[in-house]
C-alpha cells in the first residue's frame, strides 16, 4: 500500500515539476510587462499631443493594443487609477486587430505577436499624432517611435525623436533624460 501510494506521490510531482518551471519562468516575465505598462500610463503625462487634440470634453485617451494582450488586467488598473485621480483626459485600453482603423487611439502598443505585420501598419500612421510603442526588436528601426528593452534587469527604452516630431507630439525634457535618443531618419 505504501509504494502504491509513494508512486502516485511522484506521478504527480513528475507531472507538476514542468508547471512550476513555467510558472517561476513566467514571473519575472509577468513582473517586466507590470513594469512596461506603468510605462505606457506615464507616457501620457510626458507626451503632448497637438493643440486642441483634447478640447472636447468627450474626447478619451485610447490606449490601444494591437495583438496579444501581454499586460493581463496591470494597464487596466494603472488607467483606471489615473482616471480618479487626475485632471487630464480620461483613458481607456482598447483592444484592435489587425486591419481595423486605429485613427482613434492616442497610443498604440503593438504586441510580439503582430511582428511581421509591424512595418505595414506603421506606414498607414506615419505622421499622424500617435505614439507607437513596441517591444520588438528593431521597432524603431521598422518605424516605431518608443522600443522597449531589458538591459542589466531593468526596462529600458529608446525613442525614436525625429518619428515623434513628426508626428506632432512633444516629449517633455525629464522624459527624454530617462530614454536613449535614436535617430534612425525618415523612410
Amino acid at each position: 500500500m505504501k509504494l502504491a501510494s509513494l508512486s502516485i506521490y511522484m506521478l504527480g510531482v513528475c507531472l507538476l515539476c514542468p508547471l512550476f518551471s513555467t510558472l517561476t519562468q513566467a514571473a519575472p516575465q509577468i513582473k517586466e510587462y507590470h513594469v512596461k505598462a506603468r510605462y505606457i500610463n506615464g507616457f501620457t503625462q510626458f507626451i503632448r499631443w497637438p493643440t486642441g487634440s483634447f478640447d472636447n470634453p468627450d474626447v478619451v485617451m485610447q490606449l490601444c493594443i494591437i495583438g496579444d494582450n501581454p499586460f493581463g488586467r496591470a494597464l487596466h488598473i494603472l488607467v483606471r487609477e489615473n482616471n480618479k485621480h487626475t485632471q487630464s483626459p480620461p483613458q481607456k485600453v482598447v483592444y484592435v486587430k489587425r486591419g481595423e482603423s486605429v485613427h482613434h487611439c492616442h497610443i498604440i502598443y503593438f504586441s510580439q505577436s503582430e511582428e511581421n505585420y509591424i512595418h505595414q501598419m506603421l506606414k498607414k500612421i506615419k505622421d499622424k499624432p500617435i505614439l507607437t510603442v513596441s517591444s520588438l526588436k528593431n521597432f524603431t528601426v521598422s518605424g516605431g517611435m518608443i522600443q522597449f528593452y531589458i538591459e542589466s534587469n531593468k526596462v529600458r527604452f529608446l525613442i525614436d525623436l525625429q518619428r515623434l516630431t513628426d508626428s506632432h507630439l512633444k516629449a517633455n525634457a525629464n522624459f527624454l533624460r530617462v530614454a536613449q535618443i535614436v535617430n534612425t531618419g525618415k523612410e
